[in-house]
C-alpha cells in the first residue's frame, strides 16, 4: 500500500474537483444571470448595475461550487486510493485529559 501523495496522485485530485467546478460554476452563473438581467431589464436597471451584480453571482457561485465539491472529492474513491481526514492522535488525548 503507498501513501505517497505523487504528482500524478496530486493532479488527479485537483482535476477531480476542478473540472466539476469550472463546470457547475459555469452553467449555475449562466442560469442566474439571465435571470436576474430578465429581471433587471424589466425593472429597468442600468447595464452597469447588470454587470456588478453578474460578477457577484458569478463569484458566489464559484464559492459556493467550489466549496460543495471539495467535499466530494474528499469522499470520491479514486480506484487506487482514496483521500482521509483523521484527527490527530496527540490532540486528542490532550484533549481528553491523557497527556500532561
Amino acid at each position: 500500500m503507498d501513501n505517497q501523495l505523487t504528482t500524478k496522485r496530486l493532479i488527479r485530485i485537483w482535476w477531480a474537483w476542478q473540472w466539476r467546478t469550472i463546470v457547475a460554476t459555469f452553467v449555475g452563473s449562466f442560469v442566474l444571470i439571465v435571470l436576474f438581467a430578465l429581471v433587471a431589464g424589466f425593472l429597468g436597471m442600468s447595464a452597469e448595475v447588470v454587470a456588478v451584480m453578474s460578477n457577484l453571482i458569478s463569484l458566489g457561485v464559484g464559492i459556493f461550487a467550489s466549496i460543495y465539491f471539495l467535499g466530494f472529492v474528499l469522499k470520491k474513491d479514486f480506484g487506487d486510493f482514496s483521500l482521509s481526514v483523521q484527527e490527530k492522535l496527540t490532540e486528542s488525548l490532550h484533549e481528553d485529559g491523557l497527556e500532561s
